[in-house]
């Protein structure tokens, strides 16, 4: 029991510092990384490849800092999976804060799709553009045009089907306008399911509501899936109706 109570006493701090590091951190990598990126590069495939690699290793050091430090613990099942992915559509659910921080840090040649507000940001807007990241409130046709060209040139697609973070308790819902788009593209899926145990930086919990013991996040590189298994359907109303529903069955298995 004590040393239960003094591992939360320290965790309430060093969950602080944690997330104090990751907003100066981005704003440094702003600064600095992204600026001399931009300008030593003018093919926008090798800026962005730049962009990207720079991030992930700045997640796995931010990852490596918070294990460090106690705050959290995690575990990746099926890594090698992923070393393999070229031109897919990563596929996770959403169930923490750090989900973004985890899959960035793990897939090689990783974009993702980014609230239009970041574009702009003074600060963060320099790496969301130098990794090409995809804006979300662009046109339909233009949306999927884009999401076409990022995977045809052999980068893999980062995407939480749910458009937000699950609620803990309740089962993954998957929007089928995600379907839509996989079948449309269209692009072979790389499930991820990710879990924390105790639960915490779910939705609508702030950083400092920590669980009393330390957090294990796990990460399953799951099913390799074939978008053509959900093309034979007729329609692609249909199809997408069913991969939804098969991605919500995958989600609900337990780890």
């Amino acid at each position: 029991m004590l040393a239960r109570a003094l591992s939360y006493a320290w965790r309430v701090p060093a969950t602080g510092f944690a997330f104090c590091v990751l907003g100066i951190g981005g704003l440094v990598l702003a600064l600095t990384a992204f600026p001399l990126i931009a300008a030593s590069a003018r093919d926008d495939l090798v800026r962005e490849r730049r962009g990207q690699a720079v991030i992930r290793v700045s997640f796995r050091a931010y990852l490596l800092m918070l294990r460090a430090l106690g705050v959290i613990r995690f575990e990746v099942i099926g890594r090698e999976r992923l070393a393999g992915c070229r031109g897919a559509l990563i596929i996770a659910n959403h169930p923490t804060l750090l989900d973004v921080v985890l899959l960035m840090s793990l897939v090689p040649n990783a974009q993702c799709v980014v609230k239009h507000q970041l574009w702009h940001s003074r600060f963060l807007g320099p790496i969301v553009r130098a990794a090409g990241y995809i804006r979300n409130d662009l046109e339909p046709d233009a949306f999927i045009e884009r999401c076409r060209h990022t995977l045809g040139a052999g980068s893999n697609l980062i995407i939480f089907p749910e458009g937000t973070r699950s609620v803990p308790g309740q089962p993954a819902r998957i929007r089928r306008g995600f379907a839509n788009v996989a079948l449309l593209v269209p692009a072979d899926l790389q499930i991820v399911r990710i879990s924390c145990d105790p639960i915490t930086l779910s939705k609508g919990s702030p950083w400092y509501d920590i669980p009393e013991r330390r957090a294990l996040f796990r990460v399953m590189i799951d099913d390799f899936v074939a978008t053509a298994d959900f093309m034979r359907y007729g329609s692609r109303a249909l199809g997408a109706r069913r991969l939804a529903t098969y991605l919500e069955a995958r989600f609900a298995l337990r780890q």
